[in-house]
Protein backbone atom coordinates (compact mmCIF):
# COMPACT_ATOMS: atom_id res chain seq x y z
CA UNK A 1 0.00 0.00 0.00
CA UNK A 2 1.48 3.53 -0.96
CA UNK A 3 0.11 7.02 -0.62
CA UNK A 4 0.92 9.58 -3.31
CA UNK A 5 2.71 13.08 -2.48
CA UNK A 6 4.08 15.63 -4.82
CA UNK A 7 8.38 16.37 -4.94
CA UNK A 8 10.10 19.50 -5.50
CA UNK A 9 9.59 18.84 -9.04
CA UNK A 10 5.99 18.60 -8.77
CA UNK A 11 5.98 15.23 -10.09
CA UNK A 12 4.05 11.94 -8.33
CA UNK A 13 5.84 9.72 -6.69
CA UNK A 14 5.12 6.54 -4.42
CA UNK A 15 6.62 6.57 -0.62
CA UNK A 16 5.89 3.50 1.65
CA UNK A 17 3.13 4.17 4.16
CA UNK A 18 4.41 4.68 7.54
CA UNK A 19 3.34 1.89 9.96
CA UNK A 20 2.48 4.62 12.17
CA UNK A 21 -1.25 4.27 12.29
CA UNK A 22 -1.88 8.12 13.06
CA UNK A 23 0.27 9.28 10.48
CA UNK A 24 -1.77 6.87 8.14
CA UNK A 25 -4.63 8.15 9.24
CA UNK A 26 -3.60 11.72 8.35
CA UNK A 27 -2.18 10.26 5.04
CA UNK A 28 -5.52 9.27 4.33
CA UNK A 29 -7.41 12.53 4.33
CA UNK A 30 -4.36 14.31 2.51
CA UNK A 31 -4.84 15.61 -1.05
CA UNK A 32 -1.90 13.97 -2.84
CA UNK A 33 -1.89 16.93 -5.43
CA UNK A 34 -2.08 20.17 -2.84
CA UNK A 35 -1.23 18.10 0.23
CA UNK A 36 -4.07 19.79 2.24
CA UNK A 37 -5.36 17.88 5.16
CA UNK A 38 -8.68 16.96 5.22
CA UNK A 39 -9.00 17.53 9.07
CA UNK A 40 -13.20 17.42 9.03
CA UNK A 41 -13.03 14.33 7.19
CA UNK A 42 -10.54 12.77 10.37
CA UNK A 43 -12.71 14.38 12.79
CA UNK A 44 -15.83 12.41 11.59
CA UNK A 45 -14.25 9.34 11.65
CA UNK A 46 -12.71 9.83 15.36
CA UNK A 47 -16.35 11.17 16.61
CA UNK A 48 -17.87 7.95 14.69
CA UNK A 49 -15.48 5.60 16.53
CA UNK A 50 -16.10 6.81 19.44
CA UNK A 51 -19.51 5.45 19.42
CA UNK A 52 -18.23 1.90 19.64
CA UNK A 53 -14.88 3.00 21.47
CA UNK A 54 -14.71 5.72 23.60
CA UNK A 55 -11.34 5.18 24.79
CA UNK A 56 -9.84 4.51 21.97
CA UNK A 57 -11.41 6.90 19.97
CA UNK A 58 -10.14 9.57 22.66
CA UNK A 59 -6.47 7.89 22.46
CA UNK A 60 -6.70 7.91 18.46
CA UNK A 61 -7.51 11.39 18.98
CA UNK A 62 -4.82 12.65 21.36
CA UNK A 63 -2.60 10.65 18.64
CA UNK A 64 -3.38 12.35 15.38
CA UNK A 65 -3.19 15.99 17.48
CA UNK A 66 0.40 14.34 17.97
CA UNK A 67 1.32 13.56 14.69
CA UNK A 68 -0.26 17.28 13.47
CA UNK A 69 1.92 18.91 16.11
CA UNK A 70 4.76 16.89 15.75
CA UNK A 71 4.74 17.69 11.61
CA UNK A 72 4.58 21.46 12.03
CA UNK A 73 0.52 21.12 10.79
CA UNK A 74 -0.49 23.86 13.49
CA UNK A 75 -2.92 25.30 11.13
CA UNK A 76 -4.65 22.00 10.59
CA UNK A 77 -3.97 21.20 14.17
CA UNK A 78 -6.28 24.12 14.72
CA UNK A 79 -8.62 23.10 12.17
CA UNK A 80 -8.87 19.92 13.66
CA UNK A 81 -10.07 20.88 16.55
CA UNK A 82 -12.93 23.01 15.03
CA UNK A 83 -14.11 20.03 13.28
CA UNK A 84 -14.13 17.50 16.40
CA UNK A 85 -16.17 20.17 18.33
CA UNK A 86 -18.30 20.92 15.29
CA UNK A 87 -18.80 16.73 14.66
CA UNK A 88 -19.02 15.82 18.15
CA UNK A 89 -22.05 18.44 18.89
CA UNK A 90 -23.50 17.30 15.82
CA UNK A 91 -23.15 13.20 16.64
CA UNK A 92 -25.31 13.93 20.78
CA UNK A 93 -28.28 12.60 21.06
CA UNK A 94 -30.74 15.40 21.02
CA UNK A 95 -32.94 14.02 23.41
CA UNK A 96 -30.54 12.79 26.01
CA UNK A 97 -29.60 15.98 27.53
CA UNK A 98 -31.72 19.55 26.74
CA UNK A 99 -28.99 20.80 24.16
CA UNK A 100 -26.67 18.31 24.00
CA UNK A 101 -23.35 18.21 26.58
CA UNK A 102 -23.47 21.88 25.18
CA UNK A 103 -26.68 22.33 27.09
CA UNK A 104 -25.46 20.62 30.33
CA UNK A 105 -22.46 22.93 30.31
CA UNK A 106 -24.88 26.00 29.86
CA UNK A 107 -26.59 24.38 32.62
CA UNK A 108 -23.55 23.55 34.93
CA UNK A 109 -22.30 26.90 33.91
CA UNK A 110 -25.73 28.67 35.43
CA UNK A 111 -26.28 26.49 38.61
CA UNK A 112 -22.64 26.75 39.56
CA UNK A 113 -23.09 30.92 39.24
CA UNK A 114 -26.36 30.67 41.15
CA UNK A 115 -24.48 28.90 43.97
CA UNK A 116 -22.29 31.62 44.45
CA UNK A 117 -24.37 34.06 44.32
CA UNK A 118 -26.17 32.66 47.00
CA UNK A 119 -23.24 31.69 49.11
CA UNK A 120 -21.52 34.91 49.08
CA UNK A 121 -17.62 34.56 50.44
CA UNK A 122 -17.63 34.70 53.45
CA UNK A 123 -15.58 36.92 56.20
CA UNK A 124 -15.47 36.45 59.79
CA UNK A 125 -14.53 38.60 61.80
CA UNK A 126 -13.74 39.81 65.61
CA UNK A 127 -13.59 43.24 66.20
CA UNK A 128 -12.44 44.72 70.06
CA UNK A 129 -13.05 47.87 71.88
CA UNK A 130 -11.94 48.84 75.02
CA UNK A 131 -14.51 49.09 77.95
CA UNK A 132 -15.01 52.38 79.57
CA UNK A 133 -15.83 50.87 82.64
CA UNK A 134 -12.62 48.69 82.88
CA UNK A 135 -10.49 50.78 80.77
CA UNK A 136 -8.94 47.67 79.30
CA UNK A 137 -9.44 45.83 75.65
CA UNK A 138 -8.36 43.54 72.78
CA UNK A 139 -8.14 39.18 73.08
CA UNK A 140 -5.79 37.37 75.24
CA UNK A 141 -2.71 35.42 73.04
CA UNK A 142 -4.72 31.97 73.63
CA UNK A 143 -8.04 33.60 71.98
CA UNK A 144 -5.72 35.14 69.16
CA UNK A 145 -4.40 32.06 68.13
CA UNK A 146 -7.48 30.18 68.26
CA UNK A 147 -8.92 32.82 65.75
CA UNK A 148 -6.03 32.74 63.51
CA UNK A 149 -5.49 28.88 63.46
CA UNK A 150 -9.56 28.62 62.54
CA UNK A 151 -8.90 31.60 59.25
CA UNK A 152 -11.19 33.81 61.70
CA UNK A 153 -10.13 37.88 60.83
CA UNK A 154 -9.00 40.01 64.13
CA UNK A 155 -9.55 43.51 63.47
CA UNK A 156 -6.14 45.13 63.52
CA UNK A 157 -6.54 47.72 66.28
CA UNK A 158 -8.80 48.03 69.37
CA UNK A 159 -11.56 50.55 69.58
CA UNK A 160 -11.94 53.40 71.49
CA UNK A 161 -15.25 53.74 74.02
CA UNK A 162 -18.07 55.14 71.37
CA UNK A 163 -19.67 58.33 73.00
CA UNK A 164 -21.78 57.64 75.58
CA UNK A 165 -20.64 54.51 76.76
CA UNK A 166 -20.49 54.44 81.05
CA UNK A 167 -18.00 53.89 83.14
CA UNK A 168 -17.79 53.13 86.70
CA UNK A 169 -18.76 56.87 87.79
CA UNK A 170 -21.59 57.02 85.70
CA UNK A 171 -24.56 55.83 88.33
CA UNK A 172 -25.71 52.75 86.78
CA UNK A 173 -24.85 49.06 87.55
CA UNK A 174 -22.16 47.17 86.01
CA UNK A 175 -24.47 44.75 84.11
CA UNK A 176 -27.03 47.79 82.53
CA UNK A 177 -23.28 49.52 81.53
CA UNK A 178 -21.39 46.63 80.21
CA UNK A 179 -25.44 46.10 77.89
CA UNK A 180 -24.81 49.97 77.18
CA UNK A 181 -21.32 50.03 76.08
CA UNK A 182 -21.85 46.61 74.24
CA UNK A 183 -24.90 48.08 71.79
CA UNK A 184 -22.75 51.21 71.37
CA UNK A 185 -19.39 49.44 70.05
CA UNK A 186 -21.56 47.57 68.07
CA UNK A 187 -23.51 50.34 66.40
CA UNK A 188 -20.62 51.89 65.90
CA UNK A 189 -18.66 49.37 63.88
CA UNK A 190 -22.36 49.35 61.97
CA UNK A 191 -22.45 53.06 61.16
CA UNK A 192 -18.75 52.70 60.31
CA UNK A 193 -19.32 49.97 57.48
CA UNK A 194 -22.60 51.98 55.76
CA UNK A 195 -20.51 55.43 55.98
CA UNK A 196 -18.58 52.96 53.30
CA UNK A 197 -20.95 51.93 51.18
CA UNK A 198 -22.00 48.63 52.65
CA UNK A 199 -25.65 46.96 53.27
CA UNK A 200 -25.67 46.26 56.75
CA UNK A 201 -27.98 44.93 58.99
CA UNK A 202 -27.16 43.96 63.25
CA UNK A 203 -28.01 40.96 65.55
CA UNK A 204 -29.43 39.18 62.64
CA UNK A 205 -29.40 35.10 63.35
CA UNK A 206 -27.15 32.57 61.25
CA UNK A 207 -26.67 28.44 61.22
CA UNK A 208 -30.58 27.75 62.02
CA UNK A 209 -30.16 30.41 65.28
CA UNK A 210 -27.12 28.58 66.66
CA UNK A 211 -25.16 32.11 66.12
CA UNK A 212 -26.14 35.19 66.88
CA UNK A 213 -24.03 37.55 64.44
CA UNK A 214 -23.37 41.31 65.58
CA UNK A 215 -23.07 42.86 62.46
CA UNK A 216 -23.55 41.83 58.81
CA UNK A 217 -22.08 44.00 55.78
CA UNK A 218 -21.72 43.38 52.12
CA UNK A 219 -20.04 45.26 51.09
CA UNK A 220 -20.36 46.55 47.18
CA UNK A 221 -19.57 44.23 44.42
CA UNK A 222 -18.87 44.70 40.49
CA UNK A 223 -19.60 40.99 40.18
CA UNK A 224 -22.34 39.32 42.07
CA UNK A 225 -20.53 36.20 41.82
CA UNK A 226 -17.52 37.68 44.52
CA UNK A 227 -19.92 39.10 46.38
CA UNK A 228 -18.37 39.22 50.26
CA UNK A 229 -20.42 38.81 53.38
CA UNK A 230 -18.61 39.88 56.21
CA UNK A 231 -19.86 38.33 59.74
CA UNK A 232 -18.58 40.64 62.51
CA UNK A 233 -18.55 39.90 66.35
CA UNK A 234 -17.98 42.72 68.06
CA UNK A 235 -16.19 41.78 71.76
CA UNK A 236 -15.85 44.54 74.72
CA UNK A 237 -13.46 44.67 77.24
CA UNK A 238 -10.54 42.28 77.45
CA UNK A 239 -11.83 38.85 75.93
CA UNK A 240 -9.96 35.46 77.05
CA UNK A 241 -10.82 31.96 76.46
CA UNK A 242 -14.11 30.29 78.33
CA UNK A 243 -16.28 27.56 77.14
CA UNK A 244 -18.65 30.51 75.30
CA UNK A 245 -16.06 31.73 73.55
CA UNK A 246 -14.67 28.57 72.54
CA UNK A 247 -18.08 27.69 71.40
CA UNK A 248 -18.54 30.84 69.29
CA UNK A 249 -15.29 30.40 67.51
CA UNK A 250 -16.22 26.70 66.67
CA UNK A 251 -19.68 27.73 64.96
CA UNK A 252 -17.71 30.65 62.90
CA UNK A 253 -14.83 28.30 61.90
CA UNK A 254 -17.75 25.69 60.73
CA UNK A 255 -19.52 28.40 59.19
CA UNK A 256 -16.36 29.08 57.43
CA UNK A 257 -15.91 25.82 56.07
CA UNK A 258 -19.58 25.39 54.85
CA UNK A 259 -19.04 28.45 52.91
CA UNK A 260 -15.93 27.34 51.76
CA UNK A 261 -17.67 23.55 50.73
CA UNK A 262 -20.19 25.33 48.59
CA UNK A 263 -18.08 28.10 47.17
CA UNK A 264 -15.75 25.29 46.09
CA UNK A 265 -18.69 23.00 44.44
CA UNK A 266 -20.38 26.37 42.65
CA UNK A 267 -16.83 27.24 40.91
CA UNK A 268 -16.50 23.56 40.18
CA UNK A 269 -19.61 23.57 38.23
CA UNK A 270 -18.84 27.14 36.66
CA UNK A 271 -15.78 25.37 35.62
CA UNK A 272 -16.40 22.19 34.15
CA UNK A 273 -19.81 23.41 32.20
CA UNK A 274 -17.47 26.10 30.87
CA UNK A 275 -15.27 23.41 29.41
CA UNK A 276 -17.99 21.00 28.57
CA UNK A 277 -20.08 23.48 26.56
CA UNK A 278 -17.40 23.84 23.61
CA UNK A 279 -15.64 20.59 23.75
CA UNK A 280 -17.42 17.44 22.82
CA UNK A 281 -14.96 14.63 22.10
CA UNK A 282 -12.35 15.81 24.40
CA UNK A 283 -14.83 15.69 27.53
CA UNK A 284 -16.54 12.13 28.12
CA UNK A 285 -19.86 12.73 26.79
CA UNK A 286 -21.24 9.57 27.63
CA UNK A 287 -20.67 9.53 31.27
CA UNK A 288 -21.25 12.87 32.20
CA UNK A 289 -24.86 12.17 30.30
CA UNK A 290 -25.74 8.84 32.11
CA UNK A 291 -24.84 11.14 35.30
CA UNK A 292 -26.88 13.70 34.41
CA UNK A 293 -29.88 11.31 33.38
CA UNK A 294 -29.39 9.26 36.78
CA UNK A 295 -29.62 12.53 38.86
CA UNK A 296 -33.04 13.27 37.29
CA UNK A 297 -31.86 16.12 34.46
CA UNK A 298 -30.63 18.01 36.47
CA UNK A 299 -27.55 18.47 38.94
CA UNK A 300 -26.82 16.07 41.26
CA UNK A 301 -24.61 13.40 43.10
CA UNK A 302 -23.62 11.56 40.38
CA UNK A 303 -22.73 14.60 37.89
CA UNK A 304 -21.16 16.01 40.62
CA UNK A 305 -19.07 12.67 41.37
CA UNK A 306 -18.05 13.12 37.66
CA UNK A 307 -17.49 16.32 37.50
CA UNK A 308 -15.17 16.28 39.98
CA UNK A 309 -13.32 13.56 38.31
CA UNK A 310 -12.63 15.47 35.08
CA UNK A 311 -11.78 18.60 37.05
CA UNK A 312 -9.45 16.41 39.64
CA UNK A 313 -7.26 15.24 36.52
CA UNK A 314 -9.36 12.64 34.75
CA UNK A 315 -8.43 14.48 31.51
CA UNK A 316 -5.10 13.51 31.66
CA UNK A 317 -6.65 9.68 30.27
CA UNK A 318 -7.68 11.97 26.94
CA UNK A 319 -4.13 13.08 26.30
CA UNK A 320 -2.10 16.00 26.87
CA UNK A 321 -3.16 17.94 23.98
CA UNK A 322 -6.88 16.89 24.21
CA UNK A 323 -7.19 18.47 28.17
CA UNK A 324 -4.67 21.57 26.66
CA UNK A 325 -7.43 22.33 23.92
CA UNK A 326 -10.10 21.81 26.84
CA UNK A 327 -8.64 24.37 28.92
CA UNK A 328 -7.44 26.56 26.57
CA UNK A 329 -10.68 26.96 25.06
CA UNK A 330 -12.43 27.95 28.31
CA UNK A 331 -9.22 30.20 28.75
CA UNK A 332 -8.92 32.04 25.24
CA UNK A 333 -12.00 32.21 23.63
CA UNK A 334 -11.70 31.71 19.93
CA UNK A 335 -8.39 30.79 19.47
CA UNK A 336 -7.56 29.06 22.97
CA UNK A 337 -8.42 25.76 21.34
CA UNK A 338 -5.03 25.87 19.04
CA UNK A 339 -3.55 27.52 21.88
CA UNK A 340 -4.61 24.93 24.33
CA UNK A 341 -3.64 22.10 22.02
CA UNK A 342 -0.35 23.00 21.52
CA UNK A 343 0.54 23.50 24.83
CA UNK A 344 -0.93 20.01 25.79
CA UNK A 345 0.60 18.33 23.00
CA UNK A 346 4.26 19.81 24.33
CA UNK A 347 3.29 18.53 27.97
CA UNK A 348 2.86 14.71 26.62
CA UNK A 349 1.16 12.62 28.19
CA UNK A 350 -0.77 11.64 24.98
CA UNK A 351 -2.03 7.93 26.48
CA UNK A 352 -0.23 5.74 24.11
CA UNK A 353 -0.22 4.70 20.54
CA UNK A 354 -0.49 0.95 21.07
CA UNK A 355 -3.96 1.94 23.50
CA UNK A 356 -5.58 3.11 19.86
CA UNK A 357 -4.15 0.62 17.60
CA UNK A 358 -7.68 -1.23 18.00
CA UNK A 359 -9.30 2.01 17.05
CA UNK A 360 -7.07 3.03 13.85
CA UNK A 361 -7.92 -1.01 12.56
CA UNK A 362 -11.54 0.19 12.64
CA UNK A 363 -10.93 3.30 11.19
CA UNK A 364 -8.56 2.33 8.03
CA UNK A 365 -11.38 -0.19 7.67
CA UNK A 366 -13.51 2.29 6.48
CA UNK A 367 -11.72 3.16 3.38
Amino acid sequence: MSVQAVDGSSNVRSTPVTRDPAAEVVGRATDPRTGQVDTQRIANWVVEARQSDPQGAEAAHAAIERQLLDSGRLVELGHYHQDVQQAARESLVPDAVPGGLWGAGQGMVQQGGQLLRDNPILVKQWEPTTSAWTGKGGFTRGLTDLLNAGGIQIAPTVNAPPPGSLGRTSGVPSAVANNTNGALARDAIADRWRAAGAQVATEVPVQGGARVVDVVAQPPATDPRMQQRIEIESKVGRTGLDSGIRGQVANDVAALEANRGMRGAGQLLENVGKVARPVGVVLDAISLTQAYQADGNRIGENTGRTASGIAGGALGGWGGAAAGAAIGTAIFPGVGTVVGGVIGGIAGAFGGDAAGRGIFDTVKGWF
